[in-house]
């Protein structure tokens, strides 16, 4: 059942009006005062708040400009891991310094015309309310006779908030297509797997009382019971009743009501409890008649993270040379991943001299790769192999690939598979489980359409073609139906709508004389689907060996399907990697004048070939590509992208376990 909207406002401002209102310079400006006078932690970017002073003034004309001609996007987050009162952690996400400018003039903006439709029960972080009024309340209340409290508590509230019913309740309040897209950005970038409210967002507090708003509406209208009266400050919150077995009709009414928001109490922090029992909410112990400040004070007024922010900002400026000597450890395992050794060149073989494998040619040795060396050997049209050698390579566990003239894989020596039975089990329950299937389905689309538009976003920051921006704002907007979108077949249609416009678009990047009039895949007829093909058949290569080796079966698909003769699992997992790698390499690969017209020729009948020079091109900054270090989104690890892929494959398999729930790879704008 889909949540309730909150009251509307009576007027709803006009259209585009706070979009323009918020990204104003003078808003900006104001916004900025306000940022820097919190304090808080330097974002993703590293950029601290006294560095974003340094040139200030040019800082925010330019956010100005970008956020008027549609170039803007967000910064990649800090997550960092903050110590709980009661044990345990939670998981701050920072937002650099330059976002929460836009985000703290968008609050400014939305704060006018959203706080009328709040309510009086509502007491945190919001103008002229605060801990001593909502503590007056409970005093007046138990004066009054409500003697029994529910002391409620929301399991993860800030991780759980779902984006796509959030944003369907803000649309009742503004009419702002323009606001509306930029606000989704923000949560698709911080909130993955279309959940959650970033704890370091100054808009977050304002949208997290938006959605509870259909809480506090209930309540006052006497859902959970008559005479029962709600105080809720933020996520947490009480209900004050007559008598215990109206607390108890009203737990299991605010149960039932949070149920339809997408959210649930926290059994072990919620229970019923009386005033001559006692209980603590907001820093203070009540206790019959008495009120008193407990250990651990009140929780901040002005938004749920501004204290710890600036602590993380101290903790920054102390940790310098601790940071430092943390960067030199993780590169210093950036060369850990084994690289493919490629044998293309006809007349070249694989061949076995002491325990090394070595390229041969003409009866000379070229290359001898010790034991280890090599993670992958793909060998060529014309190209040949020693029996030796491809026993050796099985014997170290290397997977042998024997690859066309166009890239595609016409055979395999693969090693013994390992013997999972259990994990295939448990593939085979995920796939059969309609429910999961389709949750697990959505989080891959997701991922795809979301770099999808990350993709044309990073390849139009300098060209600033008008037709790709519009693309990316009508895939972000498709994005949004990943999640309401019925079984396994609608959200494929999803996909493929925002695919009918990712290509145009993708096509407007390449600079001449390099044209992408469709995809086409088999038998490519230009050189640009060539190159987009043979990165994804080494891409498909790359992910089936890591599926293979870490024991899930391949054919297991919850995206693509499960029959005979099909990779399903591999297709899966492939599709939030396409865009960072085979489409941006193949772009870059064409832009950077890497390929030349001369390393191609189209034969008589029409299909494209790639020459030589052109085939140790691709493959060499291919392998450049791979090579390039990226930050973890699960570890924070600096890795090279061989590393991510596996990371990406054995959250799969834990998922498929039941031991956590995947999470595909997001790319950053």
């Amino acid at each position: 059942m889909a949540p309730r909207a909150s009251r509307p406002s009576d007027r709803r401002p006009a259209r585009h009006a706070l979009y323009d209102a918020a990204t104003r310079l003078d808003s900006l400006e104001r916004a900025w005062h306000r940022v820097r006078a919190n304090a808080g932690a330097a974002g993703g970017d590293g950029l601290t708040v006294t560095q974003f002073d340094d040139g200030a003034a040019v800082r925010l004309l330019s956010l100005h400009k970008a956020l008027r001609d549609g170039s803007y996007a967000p910064g990649p987050l800090r997550r960092v891991a903050v110590p709980k009162r009661d044990g345990g952690e939670r998981v701050l996400t920072i937002p650099c310094v330059r976002d929460r400018v836009v985000q703290t003039a968008v609050t400014d903006a939305l704060v006018p015309v959203l706080e009328p439709a709040f309510e009086e029960v509502s007491f945190a972080y919001r103008p002229g309310r605060s801990v001593a009024q909502a503590v007056a309340r409970i005093q007046a209340l138990r004066r009054a006779g409500h003697t029994w409290v529910v002391d409620g508590d929301i399991e993860r509230y800030f991780d759980r908030v779902p984006h796509a019913p959030l944003l369907a309740v803000l649309e009742t309040h503004i009419d702002d297509p323009a606001l509306m897209d930029l606000i989704a950005v923000w949560l698709e970038h911080a909130g993955e797997g279309g959940a959650g409210l970033p704890q370091g967002s100054p808009l977050s507090p304002l949208l997290s009382n938006l959605y509870l708003d259909a809480l506090d509406e209930e309540a006052l209208a006497a859902t959970f019971g008559p005479g029962v009266r709600l105080v809720r400050y933020a996520d947490d919150f009480v209900l004050l009743c007559r008598s215990e077995a109206a607390a108890r009709r009203a737990l299991a009414g605010v149960g039932t009501a949070l149920e339809r928001l997408g959210l649930s109490l926290n059994p072990d922090k919620t229970r019923i409890v009386s005033f001559d029992q006692g209980f603590r909410f907001l820093g203070h112990l009540f206790v019959k008649s008495l009120v008193m400040p407990s250990p651990g004070g009140e929780p901040a007024e002005d938004d749920p993270a501004t204290a710890v922010l600036r602590a993380i900002a101290r903790q920054d400026a102390a940790e310098t040379a601790a940071e430092a000597r943390r960067q030199e450890e993780e590169a210093a395992g950036l060369a850990a991943v084994t690289r493919v050794l490629y044998i293309m060149e006809p007349g070249r073989r694989l061949g076995l001299r002491n325990q090394s494998l070595t390229v041969e040619e003409a009866g000379h040795d070229l290359l001898a790769i010790g034991p280890g060396r090599a993670g992958r050997v793909e060998i060529g049209p014309g190209a040949g192999f020693d029996d030796e050698a491809l026993r050796a390579c099985l014997l170290d566990d290397i997977p042998v690939h024997l690859v066309d003239g166009w890239g595609r894989a016409v055979g395999a020596c693969l090693p013994a598979p390992r013997e999972r039975a259990g994990l295939h089990l448990a593939q085979a329950r995920l796939v059969l489980d309609e429910g999961a299937r389709t949750e697990a389905a959505r989080a891959l689309v997701a991922a795809r359409i979301h770099n999808q538009r990350a993709l044309l976003r990073r390849l139009n920051r300098s060209l600033k073609d008008t037709e790709v921006t519009k693309a990316a704002a009508r895939i972000g907007r498709i994005l949004r139906k990943v999640a309401v979108k019925g079984d396994v077949a609608a959200v494929l249609g999803v996909e493929g709508e925002a695919t009918a416009l990712y290509w145009p678009a993708l096509a407007r990047l390449l600079r001449a004389p390099w044209r992408l009039d469709r995809r086409l895949r088999r038998p490519p007829p230009d050189p640009v689907n060539l190159v987009l093909s043979w990165l994804s058949a080494l891409l498909t290569r790359e992910v089936e060996v890591l599926v293979v080796r870490h024991g899930l079966h391949p054919g297991f698909g919850v995206l693509h399907g499960t029959r005979d003769y099909h990779a399903g699992c591999v297709f899966d997992l492939l599709e939030p990697l396409r865009g960072p790698l085979p489409e941006a390499a193949t772009l870059t690969l064409f832009n950077q004048r890497h390929l030349k017209p001369d390393h191609f020729l189209t034969t008589e009948d029409g299909h494209c070939r790639v020459m030589p020079e052109g085939r140790r091109t691709i493959l060499r900054e291919w392998e450049a590509w791979l090579d390039r270090p990226i930050q973890s989104p699960r570890s924070g690890r600096r890795l090279k992208w061989r590393g991510l892929m596996e990371e990406e494959v054995l959250s799969f398999a834990r998922h498929a376990a039941g031991d956590h729930v995947h999470v595909p790879y997001r790319m950053d704008y």
